[in-house]
C-alpha cells in the first residue's frame, strides 16, 4: 500500500512536468515567429484633358477632375526559421475602389516560399518578374506610357506562380514558370491607336527570367524576359535598364523592351519597340524632383502606331514614411488618337 501513495504523486510531478515543457516550447515557437502587418494610404486627385483630332470630334477637349485610390494595399508578411532555413509568406490586398468590380477587396499577392542557402523558392499570386524590371526609375505616380506589364497582358501579378531567386557575388538570378490558369481579361498589345487583341481565355503555361547585376560601382543593370503560351496566341517581350547613381543626390535611368503578341488564329502578329531615358533629383533632402522622355511605337500589324511622353514631378517627404506630391504627364499620340496631359495631387502614407 505504501508504493501506491509513493506513485501517485510521482505521476502527477512527470505529468506537470511534460505539460510545463510543451507550454516552453509552444512559447518558443511563437516568439520564433516573425509577423508584420502594413498598409500603405495612396490616395490621387487626378486631372485629365484629352484633346480630339479627328473626323467630327475635332479640336474638341474631354476634361475631368477625379479622385481615386492610387493601388492601396494592406497586408501582412511573416517568416519562422526551421533548421537553417526559413519559411514565408505574404498575403496582400488591393482595392476596386476605381471601378465597379465586385468584391470591394481584391487579392493583389497571396503567396508561401521557403528561404535556404541556396535561394528561395516560393508559389502562389505574385509580382512577375518582368513587372519589377519595367518600372525602370520607380518614380511615376500617374504611370509612365511605356510600361506594358499590366493587367491586359496578364503579366502583372499572376496566378499559379512558382518562382526561385537566388544570389552569387554581384548577381542576383531569377526564375519563373506561370502554370495554367484562366484569364481575367483577354490579351492585347495596344500602342496608340492601334491594338491586336486575341481571342483566349486561358493560359497553358508561361515562363520568366530575369538577371540583375551589382558589380559595376554606381551601376545596376537588369535584364528579364517573358514568355505566355495561350491556346491561340503567344507573347514575348524583353525588358532591359541600367540605372546610373551620378551622385549622392543624382540617379539617371535608361530603358528598352520589346514586346510581340502573335494571334495565331487569325495569323497575325503586333510588335512594339519602347524607349525611356528618366533621371530623379534629391533636393532639400525632403523634395525628389523626377522626370523621363519616354517612346514607344507598334511594327507589323499594328505599324503605324506611336506614342511619346513627358513626365515630370516632385516627391515631398513632410514626414517619416509620409508622401506627398506633383506630377504632370504630357502624351502625344498618332493621328488617330486623342493627346492627354494628365495632373496628379497625392499623398502615399506607409502604417
Amino acid at each position: 500500500m505504501r508504493y501506491s501513495y509513493t506513485i501517485f504523486p510521482v505521476t502527477l510531478l512527470l505529468t506537470s512536468a511534460q505539460v510545463s515543457s510543451s507550454d516552453i516550447q509552444l512559447k518558443d515557437l511563437i516568439n520564433e515567429l516573425d509577423i508584420s502587418p502594413y498598409a500603405n494610404l495612396k490616395i490621387a486627385a487626378t486631372y485629365s484633358n484629352k484633346q480630339e483630332k479627328t473626323n467630327e470630334r475635332s479640336n474638341r477637349s474631354s476634361q475631368q477632375w477625379q479622385l481615386k485610390d492610387n493601388a492601396s494595399k494592406a497586408g501582412v508578411k511573416f517568416n519562422y526559421p526551421v533548421a537553417q532555413s526559413k519559411i514565408y509568406g505574404r498575403y496582400e490586398l488591393g482595392t476596386n475602389a476605381n471601378t465597379d468590380d465586385t468584391p470591394f477587396f481584391k487579392t493583389r499577392q497571396a503567396y508561401l516560399g521557403v528561404r535556404t542557402q541556396w535561394g528561395k523558392l516560393q508559389y502562389g499570386q505574385q509580382n512577375a518578374i518582368v513587372k519589377n524590371y519595367d518600372n525602370f526609375d520607380r518614380s511615376h505616380r500617374v504611370g509612365a506610357s511605356v510600361h506594358l506589364t499590366k493587367d491586359e497582358l496578364n503579366t502583372k501579378r499572376p496566378s499559379h506562380t512558382m518562382q526561385y531567386h537566388t544570389r552569387f557575388d554581384e548577381f542576383r538570378l531569377s526564375g519563373q514558370y506561370n502554370f495554367s490558369r484562366t484569364l481575367e481579361n483577354r490579351p492585347q498589345l495596344r500602342i496608340g491607336s492601334q491594338r491586336l487583341r486575341v481571342k483566349d481565355t486561358k493560359l497553358d503555361y508561361g515562363v520568366g527570367l530575369g538577371i540583375h547585376y551589382t558589380g559595376l560601382k554606381n551601376i545596376e543593370l537588369e535584364a528579364g524576359y517573358q514568355a505566355s503560351y495561350y491556346e491561340q496566341a503567344k507573347y514575348h517581350t524583353h525588358i532591359a535598364s541600367a540605372k546610373w547613381q551620378a551622385s549622392s543626390n543624382l540617379q539617371v535611368s535608361i530603358y528598352g523592351a520589346t514586346h510581340s503578341l502573335k494571334d495565331l488564329q487569325k495569323s497575325k502578329t503586333a510588335e512594339s519597340r519602347h524607349y525611356a531615358l528618366g533621371a530623379r533629383y534629391r533636393l532639400f533632402d525632403q523634395h525628389r524632383i523626377y522626370g523621363s522622355l519616354e517612346y514607344a511605337y507598334g511594327a507589323n500589324d499594328i505599324k503605324g502606331a506611336k506614342q511619346r511622353a513627358l513626365v515630370i514631378g516632385n516627391d515631398y517627404r513632410f514626414a517619416s514614411q509620409k508622401h506627398a506630391y506633383v506630377e504632370i504627364r504630357k502624351r502625344y499620340f498618332d493621328a488617330d488618337k486623342a493627346d492627354d496631359i494628365n495632373v496628379a495631387l497625392g499623398i502615399n502614407i506607409k502604417f
